[in-house]
Protein backbone atom coordinates (compact mmCIF):
# COMPACT_ATOMS: atom_id res chain seq x y z
CA UNK A 1 0.00 0.00 0.00
CA UNK A 2 2.86 2.42 0.77
CA UNK A 3 4.27 1.97 -2.75
CA UNK A 4 0.97 3.09 -4.31
CA UNK A 5 0.91 6.17 -2.04
CA UNK A 6 4.55 6.88 -2.87
CA UNK A 7 3.92 6.64 -6.62
CA UNK A 8 0.81 8.76 -6.33
CA UNK A 9 2.69 11.44 -4.41
CA UNK A 10 5.55 11.41 -6.94
CA UNK A 11 2.99 11.98 -9.70
CA UNK A 12 1.49 14.91 -7.75
CA UNK A 13 4.96 16.45 -7.50
CA UNK A 14 5.54 15.84 -11.23
CA UNK A 15 2.27 17.54 -12.18
CA UNK A 16 2.90 20.51 -9.89
CA UNK A 17 6.41 20.86 -11.32
CA UNK A 18 5.04 20.64 -14.88
CA UNK A 19 2.57 23.44 -14.17
CA UNK A 20 5.32 25.61 -12.69
CA UNK A 21 7.61 25.01 -15.68
CA UNK A 22 4.74 25.73 -18.10
CA UNK A 23 3.87 28.98 -16.31
CA UNK A 24 7.30 30.30 -15.31
CA UNK A 25 9.88 28.36 -17.32
CA UNK A 26 12.78 26.32 -16.00
CA UNK A 27 14.10 29.21 -13.92
CA UNK A 28 10.76 29.40 -12.11
CA UNK A 29 11.07 25.83 -10.87
CA UNK A 30 12.95 25.75 -7.60
CA UNK A 31 12.41 23.34 -4.75
CA UNK A 32 11.22 26.33 -2.70
CA UNK A 33 8.65 27.44 -5.33
CA UNK A 34 7.50 23.85 -5.85
CA UNK A 35 7.10 23.22 -2.12
CA UNK A 36 5.10 26.46 -1.83
CA UNK A 37 2.86 25.50 -4.77
CA UNK A 38 2.21 22.11 -3.17
CA UNK A 39 1.79 23.45 0.35
CA UNK A 40 4.53 21.25 1.77
CA UNK A 41 8.11 21.54 3.00
CA UNK A 42 11.25 21.14 0.91
CA UNK A 43 12.02 18.14 3.09
CA UNK A 44 8.86 16.41 1.88
CA UNK A 45 9.96 16.87 -1.73
CA UNK A 46 13.38 15.38 -0.99
CA UNK A 47 11.62 12.23 0.19
CA UNK A 48 10.43 11.64 -3.38
CA UNK A 49 13.22 13.19 -5.48
CA UNK A 50 16.88 13.62 -4.60
CA UNK A 51 17.44 16.77 -6.69
CA UNK A 52 15.84 19.33 -9.01
CA UNK A 53 17.07 17.50 -12.13
CA UNK A 54 15.02 14.43 -11.18
CA UNK A 55 11.95 16.63 -10.70
CA UNK A 56 12.45 18.23 -14.13
CA UNK A 57 12.73 14.82 -15.78
CA UNK A 58 9.65 13.57 -13.92
CA UNK A 59 7.65 16.58 -15.16
CA UNK A 60 8.76 15.83 -18.72
CA UNK A 61 7.92 12.13 -18.36
CA UNK A 62 4.46 13.10 -17.10
CA UNK A 63 3.89 15.27 -20.21
CA UNK A 64 5.32 12.60 -22.50
CA UNK A 65 3.30 9.76 -20.99
CA UNK A 66 0.04 11.72 -21.37
CA UNK A 67 0.69 12.26 -25.07
CA UNK A 68 1.73 8.61 -25.54
CA UNK A 69 -1.36 7.34 -23.70
CA UNK A 70 -3.73 9.36 -25.89
CA UNK A 71 -2.01 8.22 -29.08
CA UNK A 72 -1.93 4.56 -28.03
CA UNK A 73 -5.68 4.67 -27.35
CA UNK A 74 -6.33 6.11 -30.82
CA UNK A 75 -3.97 3.66 -32.53
CA UNK A 76 -5.42 0.59 -30.84
CA UNK A 77 -7.39 0.02 -34.06
CA UNK A 78 -5.93 -0.46 -37.57
CA UNK A 79 -4.84 3.04 -38.57
CA UNK A 80 -6.57 4.82 -41.44
CA UNK A 81 -6.07 8.34 -42.68
CA UNK A 82 -9.32 9.27 -40.90
CA UNK A 83 -7.92 7.96 -37.62
CA UNK A 84 -4.54 9.59 -38.26
CA UNK A 85 -6.00 13.09 -37.91
CA UNK A 86 -6.98 12.42 -34.25
CA UNK A 87 -3.41 11.18 -33.68
CA UNK A 88 -2.07 14.53 -34.88
CA UNK A 89 -4.77 16.39 -32.94
CA UNK A 90 -3.80 14.50 -29.77
CA UNK A 91 -0.24 15.70 -30.24
CA UNK A 92 -1.05 19.41 -30.59
CA UNK A 93 -1.57 22.02 -27.82
CA UNK A 94 -5.31 22.50 -28.39
CA UNK A 95 -6.50 22.14 -24.78
CA UNK A 96 -5.35 23.52 -21.43
CA UNK A 97 -3.77 20.17 -20.51
CA UNK A 98 -1.93 19.72 -23.81
CA UNK A 99 -0.81 23.35 -23.61
CA UNK A 100 0.94 22.56 -20.32
CA UNK A 101 2.48 19.41 -21.81
CA UNK A 102 3.90 21.32 -24.79
CA UNK A 103 5.28 24.12 -22.63
CA UNK A 104 7.01 21.57 -20.41
CA UNK A 105 8.47 19.78 -23.44
CA UNK A 106 9.78 22.95 -25.08
CA UNK A 107 11.36 24.08 -21.82
CA UNK A 108 13.04 20.71 -21.45
CA UNK A 109 14.26 20.73 -25.05
CA UNK A 110 15.94 24.09 -24.40
CA UNK A 111 17.33 22.76 -21.12
CA UNK A 112 18.71 19.68 -22.93
CA UNK A 113 20.64 21.67 -25.53
CA UNK A 114 23.46 22.25 -23.04
CA UNK A 115 23.44 18.72 -21.61
CA UNK A 116 24.82 16.18 -24.08
CA UNK A 117 23.49 13.09 -22.29
CA UNK A 118 19.98 14.51 -21.93
CA UNK A 119 20.00 15.76 -25.53
CA UNK A 120 20.92 12.26 -26.72
CA UNK A 121 17.95 10.83 -24.77
CA UNK A 122 15.56 13.38 -26.28
CA UNK A 123 16.85 12.66 -29.78
CA UNK A 124 16.40 8.93 -29.19
CA UNK A 125 12.78 9.46 -28.10
CA UNK A 126 12.09 11.61 -31.14
CA UNK A 127 13.66 9.01 -33.42
CA UNK A 128 11.52 6.26 -31.85
CA UNK A 129 8.44 8.35 -32.53
CA UNK A 130 9.52 9.00 -36.14
CA UNK A 131 10.00 5.25 -36.63
CA UNK A 132 6.51 4.56 -35.24
CA UNK A 133 4.96 7.23 -37.47
CA UNK A 134 6.82 5.97 -40.55
CA UNK A 135 5.52 2.46 -39.89
CA UNK A 136 1.94 3.74 -39.61
CA UNK A 137 2.20 5.69 -42.86
CA UNK A 138 3.84 2.78 -44.72
CA UNK A 139 1.04 0.50 -43.47
CA UNK A 140 -1.61 2.95 -44.69
CA UNK A 141 0.15 3.16 -48.06
CA UNK A 142 0.16 -0.63 -48.38
CA UNK A 143 -3.62 -0.65 -47.84
CA UNK A 144 -4.29 2.12 -50.36
CA UNK A 145 -5.21 4.70 -47.72
CA UNK A 146 -2.33 7.07 -48.43
CA UNK A 147 -0.83 8.10 -51.77
CA UNK A 148 2.36 6.32 -52.73
CA UNK A 149 3.95 8.91 -55.00
CA UNK A 150 5.66 10.31 -51.88
CA UNK A 151 7.74 7.94 -49.75
CA UNK A 152 6.63 7.13 -46.22
CA UNK A 153 9.96 8.55 -45.01
CA UNK A 154 9.34 11.90 -46.73
CA UNK A 155 5.77 12.07 -45.44
CA UNK A 156 6.99 11.25 -41.95
CA UNK A 157 9.67 13.94 -42.00
CA UNK A 158 7.29 16.58 -43.34
CA UNK A 159 4.48 15.63 -40.94
CA UNK A 160 6.78 15.41 -37.95
CA UNK A 161 8.37 18.80 -38.58
CA UNK A 162 4.99 20.33 -39.44
CA UNK A 163 3.47 19.19 -36.14
CA UNK A 164 6.44 20.40 -34.06
CA UNK A 165 6.50 23.76 -35.84
CA UNK A 166 2.72 24.13 -35.63
CA UNK A 167 2.79 23.16 -31.96
CA UNK A 168 5.31 25.89 -31.24
CA UNK A 169 3.25 28.44 -33.18
CA UNK A 170 0.01 27.38 -31.48
CA UNK A 171 1.56 28.07 -28.07
CA UNK A 172 1.87 31.72 -29.11
CA UNK A 173 -1.79 32.04 -30.06
CA UNK A 174 -4.73 32.56 -27.69
CA UNK A 175 -6.50 29.27 -27.03
CA UNK A 176 -9.66 30.38 -28.88
CA UNK A 177 -7.68 30.84 -32.14
CA UNK A 178 -5.81 27.54 -32.11
CA UNK A 179 -8.48 25.26 -33.51
CA UNK A 180 -8.92 27.46 -36.55
CA UNK A 181 -5.16 27.55 -37.19
CA UNK A 182 -4.90 23.76 -36.83
CA UNK A 183 -7.43 23.22 -39.65
CA UNK A 184 -4.67 23.96 -42.16
CA UNK A 185 -2.65 21.03 -40.81
CA UNK A 186 -5.61 18.69 -41.14
CA UNK A 187 -6.18 19.86 -44.74
CA UNK A 188 -2.55 18.97 -45.53
CA UNK A 189 -3.05 15.51 -44.03
CA UNK A 190 -6.20 15.08 -46.09
CA UNK A 191 -4.15 15.84 -49.22
CA UNK A 192 -2.25 12.60 -48.55
CA UNK A 193 -5.35 10.52 -49.25
CA UNK A 194 -5.01 8.14 -52.18
CA UNK A 195 -7.29 9.32 -54.97
CA UNK A 196 -9.74 6.69 -56.20
CA UNK A 197 -8.85 5.33 -59.65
Amino acid sequence: MKKVDHDSRREEVSIAAAKLIAREGMSGLTTRSLAKAMGCSIGVLSHYFTNKEQIVLAAFEWADSNINRRMEAILAETPTLDSFIPVVRAGLPLTEETDIEWRVRFNLYSHSLTRAEELAKQNEKLQDFRTLMNGLIADMQSRGEVRTDISSEDITSAAFDLVIGAGQHLLMLPMDQRESYAKTIFKMIEALRQSPD
